[in-house]
């Protein structure tokens, strides 16, 4: 199974983990949160990144997820980044990481799909005021 690694500025990543878990359960195998906070060094998170693909890689490679391209979490994974065996995919949402979570398990992730499931996820909602109960529902 692929691992997974979310890298965001402040609690986001370990925020979007604990959202997870309401639809997969709290203990998701090979998936780790960072959270890069304004004191903290960044040599040292690009270290911590390190760690974590080296433990987060069962042999089927690592996906990290980032809140924002070319900020720092995502800056920091380039010295990791290895096509096809540790992929980086900047701006992670949680429509994204949940389908991730669902499909991961089939060892054949499309990324480019994915980045679909992401965008797709956006959306503006309309209230619609229904004439009836059952025109709602």
């Amino acid at each position: 199974m692929k691992g997974i690694l979310l890298l965001s500025h402040g609690d986001m990543a370990q925020g979007m983990l604990q959202a997870s878990s309401i639809f997969f359960g709290e203990n998701l195998p090979q998936v780790q949160a960072l959270g890069y906070q304004m004191t903290d060094d960044s040599e040292a998170f690009e270290e911590q990144i390190g760690q974590a693909v080296a433990k987060l890689d069962s042999g089927e490679g690592v996906l990290i997820l980032t809140d924002l391209f070319a900020g720092t979490p995502a800056h920091k994974t380039t010295r990791y980044l290895k096509p096809g065996q540790v992929d980086v995919i900047c701006g992670v949402n949680l429509p994204l990481f949940l389908e991730l979570l669902g499909l991961r398990e089939s060892g054949d992730l499309d990324l480019k799909a994915l980045m679909q499931t992401g965008k797709d996820g956006i959306r503006l909602w309309e209230v619609i005021q229904p004439q009836t109960d059952e025109e709602f529902f």
